[in-house]
């Protein structure tokens, strides 16, 4: 029981320093490369338009349009 515990907790420490050097290693190679990124100036943005808001729909107000568009239809198919 007792050595089972201690392989256990060796192969999670393991992983751990596996993990923690694979990061070392990422952000090492990302100082190295900070100085082959280009720096942006504002002629290489691109502007986006700006998209109006979406206008808001009492829902009162429509409620009232279809029901008032339902009567409309309604009184059209009342010739049968």
């Amino acid at each position: 029981m007792f050595y089972s515990s201690i392989i256990e907790l060796r192969n999670k420490n393991n992983n751990i320093v596996d993990y923690i050097s694979k990061t070392e290693q990422y952000f090492l190679n990302e100082i190295d490369h900070k100085d082959t990124i280009k720096k942006t100036n504002p002629d290489d943005l691109i502007y986006l338009p700006k998209t109006k808001e979406k206008e808001r729909i009492n829902f009162f107000s429509y409620a009232l349009k279809e029901i008032t568009r339902g009567f409309d239809y309604g009184r059209y198919q009342k010739g049968y």
